[in-house]
């Protein structure tokens, strides 16, 4: 009974509207160095890292409650591919949008390290949008172009994300790895919310990432 009261309270707060935060427009801290002075972590943010034997890297910066869903998918296509791992979450019950940096200014030590010894990389991102689509961008345009197809495949619509997302810069953590180029996926509101409340969609979609990575 406990545990059924547990879930149900993790299951509320996960979908009220105060949980659904989005990122500020500018960010409150440049770096994690900055972030670490004033967030407590365990209580304000936490860090999962695996960095095994894989060189593949399947990260979400933004996860928790800063960009919702993001790591959840992150853990999910990791574990299926046997990618290492590293997600950054906010636990904050509101406001978490203040624990976002952006990707070409995250220096968080762990997920640096992790990215930089990965051949291949993928970063999951939430933005906003009303239409379920994901923004497939990056520098490795091979693998962004297997995600596209294997997204597609599997009934989800994709674009070309604009400039702001395009995660095409040097200095993006998504292409500071040893081959200078990783894929940035985009998944709007809409998108994270529907993979959330549908656990068969959210196992098709991630399906397909695998997919696309092998």
């Amino acid at each position: 009974m406990r545990k059924k009261f547990i879930g149900a309270i993790i299951l509320a707060v996960l979908f009220t509207p105060l949980f659904w935060t989005t990122p500020v427009r500018a960010d409150v801290y440049s770096s994690y160095s900055k972030l670490a002075v004033r967030q407590d972590k365990g209580e304000d943010y936490r860090i999962t890292s695996y960095n095994g034997p894989s060189t593949t890297a399947v990260i979400a910066i933004h996860g928790g409650g800063i960009e919702i869903g993001t790591s959840e998918l992150a853990k999910s296509v990791a574990k299926l591919t046997g990618s290492d791992l590293y997600t950054f979450e906010g636990l904050k019950y509101s406001n978490n949008g203040i624990l976002h940096i952006t990707s070409t200014k995250f220096n968080e030590p762990k997920g640096k390290k992790l990215v930089a010894e990965s051949k291949v990389t993928l970063s999951i991102h939430g933005c906003s949008g009303s239409s379920k689509t994901t923004l497939v961008g990056g520098r490795d345009k091979a693998l962004a172009a297997r995600v596209k197809a294997e997204l597609k495949k599997a009934g989800f619509k994709t674009a070309t994300p604009k400039k702001s997302l395009s995660g095409t810069s040097i200095y993006n953590i998504c292409n500071e790895n040893a081959s200078n180029k990783g894929v940035q996926l985009e998944l709007t509101y809409a998108m994270r919310q529907a993979l959330l409340k549908n656990q068969d969609l959210y196992d098709t979609y991630v399906k397909a990432l695998v997919k696309a990575l092998k």
